[in-house]
């Protein structure tokens, strides 16, 4: 019994952490969008190009985790 209502816990848990890594992802994902922006046609334009490309990246495994949840 003692195994059931951990594993109940744990699987609540891990609800509450793929919501949370969902939305903290947003987050970042906003924030470098803002400063990819802000160094975009600078003379660290390629810096601006490399963070657009991570952007991509990062909501492609955002994609993935809110996936997982819905299989979860």
């Amino acid at each position: 019994m003692d195994t059931k209502l951990n594993m109940d816990k744990e699987t609540d848990i891990f609800k509450v952490f793929l919501a949370h890594w969902i939305n903290h992802t947003g987050d970042h994902i906003e924030g470098y969008r803002e400063w990819a922006e802000k160094l975009k046609g600078t003379s660290k334009d390629n810096v601006s190009q490399e963070i657009f490309l991570a952007i991509d990246k990062m909501r492609e495994a955002q994609k993935k985790i809110m996936e997982a949840k819905l299989r979860f």
